[in-house]
Order: C-alpha cells, then structure tokens, then sequence
C-alpha cells in the first residue's frame, strides 16, 4: 500500500513536471520563430551623461558603449512661454528644459525612412499627441513614469523598430496603452502609411507572437508577457525553474520507474 501512495505522489509530480517543461519549451520555441522573422527593437536614447547627444538612437544593450540605430533622428523641441522655442540636443539641455518653470510644451519628432512621427505634450493638457508626417493620427492620455528621463518618460506610449530579417525593410511602431490590459498599435510603413490595430485584451494580443514581442520591448505594460502564459515570466530562481519542474521531473520520474520495477518482481 506505501509503495502504491508513493507512486501515485510521484506519477502527479512527474505529470505537472512534464507539463511545465512543455510549456517552457513552448515560449522557447515560439521566441526563437519569432527572432528568426524579425528584429525588434525599442528606441533608445543614452542618458549616461549629461553631455550625451539625445538626438540619435540607439540599441539596447547591458553596458556602454551603445551602439547607435542608422537612419534614424530625433529633434527635442520646447514651448517656452511666448518666446522662440528651444531646442533640446543633450541630455542636460533637456533636463534643464524640463525643470524650467517657463516651459509650456514638450515635442520629439523622430526622422526615419524619410518620414516623421512626432509626440507633443503640452504641460498644461492630459494627454500626448501623436502626428505622423504632420498630420494627427491619435492622442493618449499623459501617464508621466519619470520627469527627468528621456526613455520613460511616458509609461503608457512606446515606440519600437521592427525588420524583417529576409528584406531588411522596417517599420516604425507606435504603441499606446488604453487599459491595464488593451493597447492600440500604430504601424507606419517605409511609404508613410499608418495602419491602425485594437488589441483589447492579453488573449487576444497572443494571437500573434510579433505583437506581443513589440508591446514588451515598448515599455507599455507593467511586466513582460507571455507568448502563451504568464507562468514563464518571472525571474528565475532556485525553486523555478531549477527545483521545479526540472528537478522535480528527474526524481519523480525515477520514483515512478523504481516503483513499476518493483511491481513487475513482485508479480513475476
């Protein structure tokens, strides 16, 4: 009877560890098609110091030196009261500009693919404006994560470039948070040409791996998402996935195998 209880404990451990592996190995794969399709990466500025040109992009990556996006600009512009604007080229100009009590309005406009996409705020409204090549396309609502940073100073707006591997030809992304967990997605294509998506929920996000990749890298959503799960985003640690399930699979499996071995001498 004991050896039947630990074998029955040991066929459900080894049951939801083969389970969990597969669903690990899932995300994996799911990443990994989506990487060889396309690059995708957020537009990032170097606020490392304060002479730091904030005027060009550049890659994301764990230590200085960054390596700079090609083809890409970006102007910083300032309302100041009734006078000339002012324009932003370092991160100190900016952080003065920010924290100067005559500015009024705040504009980026990013040059790429020989188009514009611009973000315009004025200090005194709730909400973001977003123009293509001039013209309005959309506006959020103003969500300031941090005053002083370039790269986050909105914690519901991200922009993101997405290649396409094979071609070499990108797109610009504009995404903008509606809800905890609903977003808008604005395409612009090499011509220009905004195409405009609703995603009203995760469930549906995951409908398309590409997507759910752009929302991550652009900053809109308080933690990563998952392909196909949230079981696989947290940090790791010793208990997962070290201890459980990979650890867990290994011994239950063993357990179950030691108990069927027994089984058969005793029958035999």
């Amino acid at each position: 009877m004991k050896r039947i209880i630990i074998g029955l404990i040991g066929g459900v451990v080894f049951l939801a560890s083969s389970l969990t592996i597969g669903v690990i190995v899932r995300e994996y794969i799911t990443d990994e098609r989506s990487k060889a399709r396309y690059t995708i990466e957020p537009l990032t500025f170097d606020e490392s110091e304060g002479n730091a040109s904030i005027e060009r992009l550049y890659k994301v990556v764990d230590s200085p030196p960054y390596h700079q996006i090609p083809g890409v600009t970006v102007t910083h512009v300032f309302s100041i009261g009734g006078e000339d604007d002012i324009r932003a080229t370092t991160y100190s100009d900016y952080v003065s500009a920010m924290n100067d009590g005559a500015t009024t309005g705040y504009e980026r406009i990013y040059a790429v693919d020989g188009y514009t996409v611009s973000l315009k705020e004025e200090f005194d409204r709730d909400q973001v404006i977003l123009a293509v090549n001039g013209e309005f396309v959309s506006s959020f609502p103003k969500r300031i994560n941090l005053e002083d940073s370039v790269d986050m100073r909105y914690g519901n707006v991200g922009l993101v470039r997405k290649t396409n591997r094979d071609s070499g030809t990108g797109e610009t992304i504009i995404v903008g948070q509606r809800g905890p967990e609903a977003w808008e997605v604005f395409t612009v294509d090499p011509e220009g040409e905004v195409v405009r998506e609703s995603l009203p929920s995760i469930k549906e996000l995951r409908r398309d791996p590409d997507t759910v990749r752009v929302i991550n890298h652009s900053g809109t959503h308080r933690e990563s998402i998952g392909y196909h799960t949230q079981l696989t985003e947290g940090l790791p640690a010793l208990s997962f996935p070290i201890f459980f399930p990979f650890i867990t699979f290994v011994v239950s499996g063993g357990v179950v195998y030691w108990v069927v071995r027994k089984r058969e001498v005793w029958t035999s």
